[in-house]
């Protein structure tokens, strides 16, 4: 569903108050960590803090039973008006509350969300489910440097070319379209579902990859020295955490999801290949593709080096 920028938000996350406080709106739920991978602009708040995890925590709001909540997805705990919260446990939440992560203090405000603290027998709380899946990250090379001499509406009319057709590529390969995230696109697929998740991916990866080079001349939007777009991508298999968003959207959130949009800005610079993979999809599959020369990078935020290895081809 697209986002109405009109839409009113029902709540605000005021970070430091009291001091040189800043304001945060909630439409209906907003997902707080030092990267929040793979979730909209307009729904995470990101705070560079070592202290903080990657997705720390996610504060939902549910108009239809007047109810707003806390749940704690960090590894580093967070505090609720001085008390820790339980992991991946609701937690009501009503304005006023303060909210502890690291040493950031964070007050909830808004007009509605009064009701009883007890959130009810009637009410339905999306679990989050951890699930094996691999994951594709798409994001366009020296996307920065292209916005800032390329017209807003150039930029969003290419965007929306290039995102379609590159959404019927993935629903050939039977992904499933987690996110866009401005620059680049996200998908998924479960491993519990496709025992043959690691091909198709890769596959996607490759096709993608070779339609964005030939629809790339078509578009108005360039390389600041005038060249087509291109394209990194990364594939990534790992456990992930899966929380149900309103509006039937789903966010997949963990340390593997970040793994993969570190990668996909790897990928297509730097004389490397346009497609990248870790170790453990490239042993899942040695005999389907033509692979390059491993490498060992440092992932930003995690300790040691991830071994990477470029797809040259299908075999």
């Amino acid at each position: 569903m697209a986002e109405d920028p009109d839409e009113e938000p029902l709540g605000f996350l005021v970070l430091d108050p009291g001091g040189g406080e800043q304001v945060f709106p909630i439409f209906d739920q907003i997902f707080v960590g030092r990267q929040c991978a793979g979730i909209n602009e307009r729904r995470r708040l990101v705070i560079d803090d070592p202290e903080i995890s990657r997705n720390h925590l996610e504060v939902r709001l549910d108009t239809v039973h007047d109810h707003a909540f806390v749940i704690d997805t960090s590894t580093n705990g967070t505090l609720l008006n001085g008390e820790r919260l339980d992991r991946a446990v609701p937690v009501p939440l009503r304005p006023g509350d303060r909210i502890r992560i690291g040493g950031i203090e964070l007050a909830f405000t808004a007009k509605l969300f009064r009701a009883s603290s007890d959130l009810g027998d009637d009410f339905t709380v999306a679990r989050i489910s951890h699930a094996t899946m691999v994951m594709v990250v798409g994001d366009i090379t020296n996307y920065s440097a292209i916005a800032q001499v390329t017209d807003s509406e150039v930029i969003a009319r290419s965007l929306r070319t290039l995102w379609s057709d590159l959404g019927g590529v993935l629903r050939k390969h039977r992904g499933s379209l987690n996110h866009y995230a401005g620059d680049a696109i996200y998908a998924v697929w479960e491993m519990g579902s496709l025992p043959q998740a690691n091909e198709l991916a890769i596959d996607f990866a490759l096709d993608a990859n070779q339609r964005v080079e030939d629809l790339g001349p078509e578009l108005p939007l360039r390389s600041p020295d005038g060249t087509p777009i291109h394209m990194g991508w990364g594939v990534v298999q790992g456990k992930a955490a899966l929380t149900a968003m309103t509006r039937s959207v789903e966010a997949v959130i963990g340390d593997a999801t970040n793994v993969a949009f570190r990668l996909a800005g790897l990928a297509g610079r730097g004389h490397r290949a346009a497609v990248m993979v870790t170790g453990p999809v490239r042993d899942s599959v040695p005999d389907k593709f033509r692979w390059g020369e491993p490498e060992q990078v440092e992932i930003k935020g995690r300790q040691g080096v991830e071994t990477i290895y470029p797809v040259i081809a299908r075999l």
